[in-house]
């Protein structure tokens, strides 16, 4: 018994039908009937209300009787109730109690001589006797005899228990007759017990004709009879009864595939996989099959072995010039991105090969320095004393485990496979412009797997780190089972619509438990909730991400990624992509086969500009497959004997076929008038265009009236541009008078279509100064930029898609600010025929459209002398 097992002063006497017999430190299994389950649970908790006791374990005497009179021994054993349980069937009337004993105890005079383990008899409570006496020196050596008798495999785990449980153990292995182990029960004396037990094997011996062993006995001291830890006497238990502490269970049948799959897969797990593994199915082997958290378990257990711990494909070596085909091959367009990405392959090849030459080096190194240290430690023991060897054995020993700490408390991830800790990709741009395909062209090149993981609408934390084995129906996270489908560790991984995930709410922020997915420092050790204390190694993953906006991203997420703009395609693009891709794969998929639809540039060309308006080519392609569609019941009809197929599109067949144009092609306004000016607008989406602002005077007190559906941010700059208009009337050459008795009513057509943003500053504010001064602006000429009270002309956005659009109208100079001419130098070649002017202040603006002597006329000398 252990010295931290205290037995309540009173006892449940449980009786042990025939044949079994329970000692201290071994275990028993019996069958019970329900009225007896339920008598002897009442029993234990009144024992545990009666005497307080500070444990939630069970105690009871159980005592071996006969099945004829049922007489009861006067020696019974003190045991632990582990556990009650039924059967598979839920119906049966029998349960399983299974015992573990504790120390032999003296039952008093007073029990009756019977006891009947039926009900309704009640199981009486008795007091609890005093231990037996420690026990003494003894001289019976039962290792030579037990070793004829017991497989070979038995003999170190038997030898390593104390001579009592030796005694014991034998007596329940051997199978000896019940009568001769009720008296062995009945025998506290070490000594006594050790002789009998001895007798009995040798007659067993005599009876099989095997001969005696010759060895001479070994007497041992008193220390060795003392009790040895659970862990090692429960490694000696047979079938039937164990020692003292549960051996290793059986596993049941269900998981003994479950069972080989992880001795199959050992080497390739984590050493954290590994421990929660056997931890688990050792806890699985004890559950019933019933239990709920048996199946939950279970499927912990399946998870585990299912990732991919140090499997990772190989890939292949990095090809430059085929990485740089590929691309221009797949993509039409989008050079910036591009060369960003034959960048990236072209780090990445460096850095593992350099990892490669370095982590060679090292295992060369280690080889050589273990062959050399092995030399020389055989050197040293064929010379040096046998004690000096020990004292040397056992100080590098305790060398070793020092050396174990500090590795144990580094945080940083170990140098056995190669980690890219390469900026995280964000491919932003507008929907249908590829960016999707470029991570696939980025894993083709790499030579891995590839897998997307769509964030749109993801709002619980729990689907980025899992949920907790706690709830049902828990599964690990979004990132986890990635990994077990695609069954590599490094594998490509997309995350598609970073802007859409969700931010912080009762469930959790999805935004920040993706920060230590994405930090290069961290994601060697991400924890998933479900796995636990298990953590996942993910910094062998290339992660690539995609967004249509930055605005919604967070702060801290987008810190971690390095933005590669991807522009929407220009009319060129967009023709050159449905010519290559577009119109054969839809042709293929409509049931044509190649060459079944063909269009001339002009055909593709109306279709681009008069039935799409986006920045990407979905809807472009929406549009082909109507035509291929068209064709294909053409084609039918010829097939059935209707007139010969012809596969041409015509410029007459889009009508017919697509309807009515959708777009009006966008056109300069071609009459000059004061007060209307041509501004630039985002339009969303990848697109952009001009926009026309009107003015007028009607009769007032100098107010401003605005009109056309305008948002809080573009009303600001209209009273911006009002304001600075007030304020420098005398240098404008505009009359006060005419001001004061008239309102400005400024409109922005459409006004179905909302408008906002900090982009139109300059274009109202020349449209006021055209308005009061009476000079026109040149239609020819659009504006875009914002500008502050002072004059400046500040930056603006959507330079590229706002040149775009202004070329489409036919425009041909295009006034920005300063600031923006950064952004103008990546405009397509088709745009080249414009004029793009920068401005840093108002004035300057006005001396580019009407020039000094114009719009001045000597004011800004007079202004200056005031």
């Amino acid at each position: 018994m252990s010295k931290q097992t205290y037995l309540p002063p009173a006892l449940a006497l449980l009786p042990l039908p025939k044949p079994h017999v329970l000692y201290p430190y071994l275990q028993v299994s019996i069958t019970l009937t329900t009225d007896v389950v339920s008598h002897l649970l009442a029993t234990l908790s009144e024992q545990t209300e009666t005497h307080k006791a500070e444990t939630r374990d069970r105690y009871v005497a159980a005592v071996p009787v006969t099945e004829g009179d049922r007489r009861i021994g006067r020696w019974a054993c003190a045991a632990r109730v582990k556990r009650i349980f039924r059967g598979k069937d839920d119906s049966s009337d029998e349960w399983t109690c299974v015992l573990e004993g504790l120390t032999r105890i003296h039952l008093p005079r007073a029990l009756p001589p019977t006891l009947s383990i039926l009900p309704p008899l009640p199981i009486p409570v008795v007091p609890y006797a005093l231990p037996v006496p420690p026990p003494t020196l003894h001289s019976v050596d039962l290792m030579p005899v037990a070793a004829k008798l017991l497989p070979p495999e038995l003999h170190p785990k038997l030898g390593a228990l104390p001579p009592g449980v030796q005694a014991d153990l034998l007596a329940s292995t051997l199978r000896f007759e019940w009568d001769f182990r009720v008296d062995l029960l009945a025998t506290p004396n070490i000594d006594e017990r050790c002789g009998r037990v001895r007798a009995q094997m040798v007659q067993i011996m005599f009876d099989k004709g095997m001969t005696l062993p010759d060895e001479p006995r070994k007497p041992q001291s008193p220390q060795s009879m003392a009790l040895v830890p659970r862990r090692q006497a429960g490694a000696a238990g047979p079938a039937g009864q164990a020692a003292i502490g549960p051996p290793k269970p059986q596993l049941p049948d269900d998981l003994k595939p479950l069972d080989a799959l992880f001795q199959k897969r050992r080497e390739e797990l984590s050493p954290a996989a590994t421990e929660a593994l056997e931890r688990e199915l050792t806890r699985l082997a004890k559950i019933p099959s019933q239990a709920a958290e048996y199946g939950v378990s279970k499927t912990y257990c399946e998870w585990l072995l299912s990732l991919p711990w140090k499997r990772v494909s190989q890939g292949k070596r990095v090809d430059l010039d085929t990485a740089r085909k590929t691309l221009d091959d797949e993509h039409e367009g989008l050079q910036d991105v591009k060369r960003r990405v034959v960048e990236y392959l072209a780090v990445y090849r460096l850095k593992r090969d350099l990892w490669e030459d370095k982590h060679v080096k090292e295992v060369e190194a280690e080889k050589k320095e273990a062959a050399v240290k092995a030399e020389v430690d055989a050197a040293n023991a064929a010379e040096a004393p046998k004690e000096e060897q020990e004292t040397a054995e056992s100080e590098q020993e305790a060398e070793s485990k020092n050396a174990v700490i500090p590795a144990m408390l580094d945080d940083s991830p170990p140098n056995d496979v190669f980690r890219d800790k390469a900026p995280i990709l964000l491919l932003v741009g507008p929907p249908g412009v590829g960016k999707t395909s470029i991570a696939r062209s980025i894993a083709q090149a790499l030579g891995r797997k590839f897998h997307r993981i769509s964030l749109g609408g993801v709002r619980d934390e729990a689907e980025i780190r899992g949920h907790r084995r706690t709830y049902v129906g828990a599964l690990p996270g979004l990132f986890v089972q990635a990994l077990r489908r695609v069954g590599v560790s490094n594998p490509v991984m997309l995350l598609d619509e970073l802007d859409k995930v969700g931010t912080s709410n009762y469930h959790g922020d999805p935004s920040a438990a993706l920060l230590e997915t994405l930090d290069p420092a961290q994601n060697w050790a991400f924890h998933d909730h479900y796995l636990g204390d298990v953590p996942v190694d993910l910094s062998q993953v290339t992660f690539i991400a995609t967004a249509n906006s930055l605005d919604t991203i967070a702060a801290p997420l987008l810190d971690r990624c390095e933005v590669i703009e991807c522009s929407g395609y220009v009319t060129d693009e967009k023709l050159a992509i449905a010519r290559r891709f577009l119109l054969p794969k839809q042709t293929v998929e409509n049931g044509l086969g190649d060459g079944g639809v063909s269009a001339d540039d002009e055909v593709l060309t109306r279709v681009v500009t008069d039935y799409t308006r986006e920045a990407g080519v979905r809807s472009l392609e929406r549009e082909l497959a109507k035509l291929c569609r068209a064709k294909a019941v053409e084609f039918s009809a010829s097939r059935d004997g209707g007139s010969p197929y012809n596969p041409e599109v015509s410029v007459d067949d889009l009508e017919t076929i697509l309807g009515m144009a959708k777009y009006e092609a966008e056109v300069r306004e071609q009459t000059v008038r004061p007060g209307v000016v041509t501004g630039l607008a985002y339009k969303g989406s990848g697109n952009g265009g001009i926009l026309l602002l009107e003015s007028a005077l009607v009769p007032g007190k100098g107010g401003l009236r605005l009109t056309g559906s305008l948002g809080d941010v573009i009303k600001e700059s209209a009273e911006l541009a009002f304001a600075y208009v007030r304020a420098h009337m005398h240098i404008l050459g505009i009359s006060q008078e005419l001001l004061a008795a008239n309102d400005i009513h400024l409109h922005f057509p459409a006004g179905a279509v909302k408008k906002d943003g900090p982009s139109a500053g300059v274009a109202i504010l020349l449209a006021f100064i055209s308005l009061l001064t009476g000079r026109p602006v040149d239609p020819t000429i659009a504006f875009t930029g914002e500008i502050t009270l002072r004059g400046a002309v500040t930056a603006v956005g959507g330079i590229r898609e706002k040149c775009l659009g202004a070329h489409r109208a036919g425009i041909q100079r295009v006034i920005m600010p300063a600031a923006n001419e950064k952004d103008a130098h990546d405009l397509p070649a088709s745009t080249r025929s414009m004029t793009i002017e920068y401005a840093r202040t108002v004035e300057t603006v006005l001396d580019l459209v009407w020039g000094r002597a114009v719009w001045a006329d000597g004011r800004m000398r007079d202004a200056a002398r005031l």
